[in-house]
């Protein structure tokens, strides 16, 4: 249901945003949901498969899972931070999804780096493209000049994402370095945004 909210509408993408959750179940939970009228499941214009969109009754539950989501915020924090739950993969999945598209190259896409310590060697490197007005989340280097590079511990960007820690707090005190141009670094504050359900701290 989260990822409906979110905006996912193929199994593909609600996979990469429930990556503890097997092909199998996520299935059967989709069937599941379609039967009791919270999703319609429609068939793909141009392509290959079915997009999933939320019915009226659907988006009328927003407010429980958004209480939810609050709930976890202001009691369940350190199990939200805990070094188990934190996933790169995951976080990355919604950030590019967060983020604003911007078209700000003209002749070639922006690259922004992400590069995490405190978590395998193979998993710490993610690159989002901006180009279009789309944003596309890369796991290998795609090659293009880097506008930016962030670097943080994973578990400091998920505080951030999450509004356990201000944006402002983590970069005055070096937690999260940016590196680019200045231009490119003073655009990460116009496309970055925090979770939905992020509660931020006063």
């Amino acid at each position: 249901m989260r990822e409906l909210y979110f905006g996912s509408t193929r199994f593909a993408d609600l996979k990469r945003g429930l990556p503890r959750m097997s092909t199998a179940l996520l299935s059967q939970r989709l069937k599941e949901l379609e039967h009791s009228g919270i999703l319609e499941r429609h068939p793909v214009e141009h392509g290959s498969g079915h997009a999933y969109e939320l019915t009226e009754a659907g988006r009328a539950l927003f407010p429980v899972l958004e209480s939810m989501g609050q709930w976890a915020q202001n009691h369940s924090r350190n199990d939200l931070t805990a070094d188990e739950n934190l996933d790169p993969d995951l976080l990355m999945w919604n950030i590019r999804r967060r983020a604003i598209a911007m078209n700000m190259s003209v002749n070639h896409p922006f690259i922004v780096a992400f590069q995490f310590s405190g978590v395998p060697t193979n998993r710490s490197r993610f690159w989002l493209i901006f180009r279009d007005g789309e944003i596309d989340l890369c796991l290998r280097d795609p090659g293009f000049d880097v506008a930016l590079v962030i670097t943080v511990h994973i578990k400091a960007m998920t505080q951030i994402w999450l509004g356990h820690k201000s944006l402002d707090h983590m970069i005055r005190s070096n937690e999260l370095k940016l590196e680019g141009d200045r231009q490119h670094v003073e655009t990460f504050r116009d496309w970055f945004r925090i979770s939905l359900l992020a509660v931020e701290d006063q």
